[in-house]
């Protein structure tokens, strides 16, 4: 129990220290311009936040469509590895929608919530399915999806790997291609913020949601009533928020296609450093310990 434990501890620990360490180098990025959606995106000369597929209208119904395509994914990767991600991204977006629906008034901006929370899916779904056919995804993937494919990480580890990789990586083109400030250059930082509060309730939900269905681990990863380890997730998922504010704000400000493209660099490469901080820490042997609990206790566990 003490080593699976330490394990996260370290595991968070390293990502943190990643961060810091950080230098720009990595793979040329490409751009996509519109489908299939792969980070980083073009980001136009004058932003704003307007429709994409699945949500046309900014309204709620945005959030529930997405919530049921990530609970298809959820029930349709069963036991695989990459499931628990799917898992932390439905019970943050339930928690989310809860908030929304609860107090209409909490984001100052809800129109480019609505839009953001559908092009961030998108980016979720594509880099899936770019994954799933052998196509490019940013390093920071590529080592969530091996390590899900072959590695003995527990669960908390993959749960950090694929929040890294969609907030680290992801984020920063999503919100620079809605952009971070109004039209009428009112900065949109307030609602980024308050984000974090959503994220801070939804976190132990999460947590639980994993341990039930694919990891019994996290009772002692991230064990109830002992609020310093879910401090320090959440710390952790804060700080990189607050780096993808930044690192949002560096992309709209880039005025040359090599500007964009050392400014991707260097988040594709901080993204990725913290992605072989958190997997490098396995315990030989427990990737079937993990599926046979999961086998156990998943209800989706005969989905693949």
């Amino acid at each position: 129990m003490r080593v699976r434990r330490s394990l996260l501890a370290a595991a968070v620990a390293a990502a943190a220290l990643a961060c810091a360490a950080a230098s720009p180098a990595g793979e040329r990025p490409q751009y996509a311009v519109g489908p299939p959606y792969v980070a980083p995106l073009r980001i136009p000369a004058h932003p704003h936040p307007g429709p994409v597929p699945g949500c046309i209208r900014p309204t709620a119904g945005c959030v529930v469509k997405e919530m049921r395509r990530l609970r298809a994914r959820e029930a349709a990767l069963g036991c695989d590895h990459r499931a628990v991600f799917a898992t932390t991204y439905r019970v943050l977006t339930r928690v989310a929608l809860e908030t929304v629906r609860r107090h209409p008034r909490y984001f100052r901006y809800p129109r480019y919530f609505f839009f953001e929370d559908a092009l961030f899916a998108q980016v979720y779904f594509a880099n899936s399915r770019a994954w799933a056919h052998g196509n490019r995804v940013s390093p920071a993937w590529r080592i969530a999806f091996e390590a899900a494919r072959d590695g003995d990480q527990n669960a908390a580890q993959d749960m950090l790997l694929g929040i890294n990789a969609h907030v680290q990586n992801d984020m920063p083109f999503v919100m620079a291609a809605l952009g971070t400030h109004t039209s009428g250059g009112r900065s949109r930082h307030r609602d980024h913020e308050r984000m974090n509060r959503v994220l801070a309730r939804a976190y132990r939900p999460v947590v639980d949601a994993v341990r039930r269905r694919y990891d019994g681990s996290m009772a002692f990863t991230n064990p109830d009533g002992v609020p310093v380890d879910d401090m320090a997730g959440l710390a952790l998922v804060k700080k990189w928020r607050d780096d993808v504010w930044r690192n949002a704000n560096r992309l709209l400000r880039a005025r040359t296609t090599a500007e964009r493209r050392q400014v991707t660099r260097d988040i594709e490469q901080n993204a990725a450093t913290t992605a072989g901080a958190i997997a490098t820490l396995q315990v030989p042997g427990y990737r079937a310990q993990r599926n046979a609990y999961c086998a156990a206790h998943n209800p989706d566990a005969g989905a693949r």
